[in-house]
Parts: C-alpha cells; structure tokens; sequence
C-alpha cells in the first residue's frame, strides 16, 4: 500500500459506549474508553496514536463521534494526543446505536473530505498488540473497499467466546486477499461457539470497518433510509457538528450490522490475527493482563495461597490476602467494591443491570474524587 494510498484514509474513531461491563472502574459518565487500563495512555488515546501510526494520517484527518455529554472529556484526552485531533468531534444529542453514528460520520466525511475518501469505523475501547498485523489487513481491506465492498476486519477466534458476534466467511474476492461475507451470527451460545471454533470459516467480528464513503451512503440509501434521511435533517437543522436533538432523538436505534451488514451481499472481510481485544469484560481484560505463574493478575500488597486464575485489583495500600479461591475478581473503588466469578460475564452484566434498576449511584458515576 503507498503512502498517497494511505492518506485517503479517515479513520472514525466510535466514542460513545457506556461501558459498564467493566463496573466498578467504568461508570456511564466515566466509560472505559476514558479508562488507563494499560499505562499511561487511556484506551481513547491509545486507539488514536495506534491509528495515526498505522494508517499513517495527520492528526486534523481523524474524526471521533461521541455523546455530546461526554465531549469536554474527549477534547481533555485528545489534547495530550495532539491538537489537530480535536478539529473533527461530532457529538451526538443522544444514543442512537452504531447505525446513526455511522451515517453521521459518513455524512460529514462527504461534505468535509468527499465522495471518494476511505471511512476506518475504529471503536475507541478495543485493545490492538500486533500493529503490523493491523497495518496489512488495512492494505488488503483499501484493495476489496476500491471495488466497492464494505470490508470488516474477522478475527481468528482462540476460544469458544459467547460475548462477540460471529462472520461466516466464503471464497476470496478476485484480484483481492480479502474474501466474501457469507452470513452474520449474533453471539452464540457456548456449544455453537465451541463448534465454530473447530471450522476455519468462522471468525469473531471485530466492529472494524472500511469503505469508500460513496458507498456507504449508497446502502443506506437502498436498506436504512430512514436512518440516513433523519440523521441528515438534523444535521441541517442543527450544526454539522451537533446535530439539532429533537430531531436527532427519532433516529431508529439499530446496529450497523443489523441495518447495512447482514442486508447487502457487498461484504468483504479481511481475516486478520493483530491480538485483538474489545476488553468487554473482566474476563477479557484477565486474558491479556501480565499474570504470576498461578495465573493471577493481581497488584502490589495482594498476597495469594492456593488461588488460581483470579483477578484481584484493591484500591490503596492495605493488604488484601486470598486463600483458597479461583476463577474469582476482586475489583476496588473508593465508593465500591465488586466480587463475581470471572468466567461468568452474563452474571455481571444483569448485576449492573440491576444495579441500574434500581438506580444506584454508583454505576451512574463516580462518587469520590479524582484524587481520591
């Protein structure tokens, strides 16, 4: 791929989870994408420098979308990554789901780089360790998005995962080393997961995508115009930049896979291994977290005898000791404190659900100061 290649492209990076998976360090005003999970870095800025490294773009070339109610941290983050990243923030009044973010970003592509850019859909949580593996699935998905495709990035799966969406993949494209998308599969249950796991034509969707902007616009056109025809009014009765909410808020909420992916039969997907996490859960964060020789990812002052597999993270100094337990998180705040069996993600997420239910401070936001 040049570099002339390369500087088409527009990564936009999606800024506007929740991310309360990862309760009690995320909460819904503070999601993990703001979170420094593995230096000094947060996910966001991380996301941002890895892209400008691997696509090779200056920094007034990448857009991110967000809610508008966490814009001033987004434009906090990126103010340590460089001050051309904060020249494209689109806020959105409200959550309207991958669909709407997606049409936006296209939209203002359109109107601010033109028809023929290359769009990079990135989401700003994921968690990237083999950069050059990265770099040449983005050459391989620039060559099937010239012919028109929309291409998303399948990950080899290592595990039967119940946690992420699943693509059926088919033969390669002619005169492309990315291949066909024969179906999409919503997250499985353990024993189908465990069955594609043993066939080589499954792989895990990453939520990655590439197209030219013309093309997206025209299979929103063909399978989602409604989304497209509301998003588009808001933004002109709005700003390109923050669209009017009134009529932003009557945007249909729907995934981008379910209103664009699983409807058109132009879908390429590129097959890549870059060590790709979407760190969705306690579980996925224990996967790729440094470990001692029992397995356990624990801090300073946690003190271990017979204990397996278990994720312990206390706040503050004092000494946390663990006898006989595994397959266990232990996670600390100031305001919280959070004991679940780490293989179990689905138990977690109807806890915080309840949680929410019930309307319960401290999943909403944090409820101690920052130098706590």
């Amino acid at each position: 791929m040049s570099k002339a290649d390369i500087k088409t492209v527009i990564p936009v990076i999606l800024c506007g989870g929740s991310g309360t998976r990862l309760w009690p360090y995320s909460r819904e005003d503070h999601p993990k994408q703001f979170l420094n999970l593995f230096g000094k870095k947060s996910l966001l800025q991380e996301t941002i420098a890895r892209t400008m490294r691997i696509a090779d773009v200056p920094e007034d070339h990448i857009i991110t979308v967000t809610l508008d109610d966490l814009r001033a941290e987004v434009v906090e983050q990126l103010v340590a990554i460089g001050p051309g990243t904060q020249n494209h923030i689109l806020s959105e009044p409200s959550p309207r789901n991958t669909a709407a973010a997606v049409a936006y970003a296209a939209l203002y592509i359109k109107l601010t780089f033109g028809d023929n850019a290359y769009a990079w859909i990135l989401p700003a949580d994921h968690h990237i360790q083999n950069e050059q593996a990265l770099h040449e699935a983005l050459a391989a998905a620039l060559e099937a998005a010239e012919q028109d495709y929309i291409v998303t990035f399948g990950i080899q799966p290592t595990r039967p995962e119940t946690g992420y969406g699943y693509i059926n993949v088919g033969q390669p494209l002619e005169g492309a080393s990315a291949r066909k998308a024969n179906a999409f599969f919503e997250k499985p249950d353990k024993e189908t997961a465990s069955t594609y796991l043993k066939e080589s034509t499954y792989l895990w969707n990453s939520g990655m995508f590439l197209f030219q902007t013309g093309t997206v616009l025209r299979q929103f056109d063909e399978h989602a115009p409604e989304i497209l025809m509301q998003v588009r009014k808001s933004m002109e009765a709005g700003k390109t930049d923050l669209p009017n909410a009134e009529l932003y808020a009557e945007v249909a909420k729907q995934p981008f896979d379910k209103a664009i992916m699983e409807k058109t039969g132009d879908v390429a997907v590129v097959p890549c291994d870059p060590e790709w996490s979407d760190i969705g859960s306690w579980e996925s964060l224990w996967e790729i977290r440094e470990k001692d020789k029992n397995g356990n990812v624990i801090e300073e002052r946690v003190v271990c005898h017979d204990t397996k597999n278990c994720m312990i993270l206390p706040e503050g100094k004092r000494l946390v000791a663990c006898a006989g337990i595994e397959d266990i998180v232990i996670i600390e705040t100031p305001d919280a404190l959070l004991i679940a069996d780490r293989t179990n993600t689905n138990s977690l997420k109807d806890l915080v659900e309840k949680l929410k239910n019930d309307k319960t401070t401290e999943v909403l936001r944090k409820t101690f100061p920052d130098s706590a």
